[in-house]
């Protein structure tokens, strides 16, 4: 009998050990939510804190469009909020027309306010062949910004020129990776900042931001060698899986 009670004790020990890991795993949970009514599709985002504590995050929400004609457009919100313990939020909502040969693609960020953690996200493709059609060659130019998403969460006027001359710079690039690149500004002691580049969400470059052009341009280099360097170790871990 004895033997009996400590089997189940041993049991459901385990049983609520592996029960409190996937409550854990979860933590905070992104979602994309979508509804077509009269060729009109509206994009919610929402998250879920499954943690036990209050919370305060901010989101970014992306939608990308490309019509039959291939031209591109998008739409971003983004915002700060607090979440208590298991608690839903509905954070944001927009409205994209959205035609039969429409393709369209929303990305939802979760990030601590705080630290700027990505802590949780989420993605969405309607039609998402209609993205890999090259029409013409602008068409196949602008499949950048598909193919290798750039987010732009700087804060200062010296922030978004970093990001315009990198855009510009790395759109000129042929073969792109199509992994997630986001640009984030920190701010630092005194009028300065710190410029943060995440590839998949991974830190491969910072550096604190000065208006000087030549300075920004120099920096500029240091960034393409680094995203660079980068791609070319995760395609040689992922080469060494090929057998």
């Amino acid at each position: 009998m004895k033997n009996f009670i400590f089997i189940s004790y041993s049991f459901l020990f385990v049983f609520l050990s592996i029960f409190t890991f996937g409550q854990d795993d979860k933590k905070i949970v992104a979602k994309i939510e979508k509804d077509v009514v009269e060729k009109q599709l509206k994009i919610k985002a929402l998250v879920t804190n499954n943690t036990s504590t209050y919370q305060e995050l901010n989101y970014l929400l992306i939608s990308i469009k490309k019509g039959a004609s291939g031209n591109l457009s998008n739409n971003k919100q983004s915002g700060k909020f607090s979440i208590n313990p298991n608690e839903s939020k509905a954070l944001s909502e927009m409205s994209v027309n959205l035609d039969q040969r429409d393709a369209i693609k929303a990305f939802l960020y979760i990030r601590d306010e705080q630290t700027q953690k990505l802590l949780a996200k989420d993605s969405l493709e309607i039609n998402q062949d209609f993205f890999k059609k090259s029409v013409s060659v602008i068409e196949k130019e602008e499949a950048f910004e598909l193919s290798g998403l750039t987010i732009d969460e700087t804060k200062s006027k010296v922030g978004r020129d970093f990001y315009d001359l990198f855009y510009i710079q790395y759109s000129q690039i042929p073969d792109k990776s199509n992994s997630a690149i986001t640009i984030t500004e920190l701010p630092a002691r005194g009028t300065s900042g710190q410029i943060n580049i995440q590839v998949d969400d991974k830190l491969v470059y910072s550096f604190m931001t000065n208006p000087s052009e030549d300075y920004l341009r120099e920096q500029l280099d240091y960034t393409l060698r680094y995203i660079k360097d980068y791609n070319a170790r995760k395609n040689l871990i992922k080469n060494e899986f090929i057998y």
